[in-house]
């Protein structure tokens, strides 16, 4: 717990620091280092399985899915599309040319690394470079919009994870996913979304939206951080191990801390772009 606590403290100021300087650019060299990193962490625990991705095409498309995220993936479909029949064509050419060839293992788990996490990780670039100025209220000068963006979905999913842990740990009697998360419960679940609610309302505020896609947005963002929680654990169970890394302390792995936002990311950033039109 007191490693969670030292840990915020001191990655929170610098979370913020990197949104908002630069331009973007520095946010999304962070996001290419942190998909780095949990791609690394991905290939080395499924090859406790056997299997043996091609690792470096997952690494290439780690910067062809971050520029394509900082030039909006809502308006580049045709650029996304052929890119991932390219990633298909190529993955299953250079299988042939091994001599202990496994396709559907090898490919399977080079397929998705790039996907996961690859490939939603960008989705915070991408939020990080929707245009427009934000002004708030108790604040004298505009912000840029993908900045806040980028803060609501992680705080409003950091909030539900961590409500979720505490309550859980506290006053969890119900399992919610004893086969693939035994610490988890429902108490805890309920609680994280009500946090998420809450955190999400203070956003939305500044984002000045109808009223009616408040519960929406804390209820999706909180419901989708869990769901993607649950995946990674599912994932970690299939391979047998606690956690992919111990990069951060208190936490594990690069996964282990980020994977809610995995899912939680693109979705939010989908109802920006296709519901809020932003």
């Amino acid at each position: 717990m007191a490693q969670r606590f030292i840990s915020g403290v001191v990655g929170i100021p610098l979370l913020v620091l990197v949104i908002f300087a630069g331009g973007g650019l520095p946010f999304a060299i962070s996001i290419m280092l942190l998909s780095v990193l949990g791609l690394s962490e991905f290939y080395r625990g499924v090859k406790m399985t056997g299997a043996n991705p091609q690792e470096w095409v997952g690494y290439a498309y780690i910067g062809v899915f971050v520029f394509l995220a900082t030039n909006h993936y809502h308006s580049s479909g045709y650029a996304t599309t052929s890119i991932m029949t390219l990633l298909v064509i190529v993955s299953m050419t250079l299988e042939l040319a091994r001599t202990n060839r496994d396709p559907i293992r090898d490919i399977g788990s080079t397929f998705l690394g790039v996907v996961y996490p690859a490939w939603l990780f960008s989705y915070l670039a991408a939020l990080r470079y929707l245009p427009g100025e934000l002004k708030l209220s108790w604040l004298p000068w505009s912000i840029p919009l993908g900045s806040y963006l980028v803060l609501f979905v992680i705080f409003s999913a950091w909030s539900s994870d961590t409500t979720a842990y505490l309550i859980g740990r506290k006053w969890g009697k119900n399992k919610l996913a004893p086969s693939l998360s035994p610490g988890k419960s429902w108490e805890g679940g309920f609680a994280g979304i009500a946090a998420c609610c809450v955190v999400s309302s203070f956003f939305s505020c500044g984002l000045h939206i109808n009223w009616m896609f408040v519960p929406i947005i804390g209820i999706g963002i909180a419901v989708s951080s869990l769901f993607g929680d649950l995946a990674k654990s599912s994932i970690k169970r299939s391979i047998g191990i606690k956690d992919f890394g111990s990069i951060l302390p208190g936490h594990g792995g690069i996964l282990d801390r980020f994977d809610g936002l995995l899912f939680a990311g693109p979705l939010f950033y989908y109802f920006c772009t296709m519901i809020l039109h932003y």
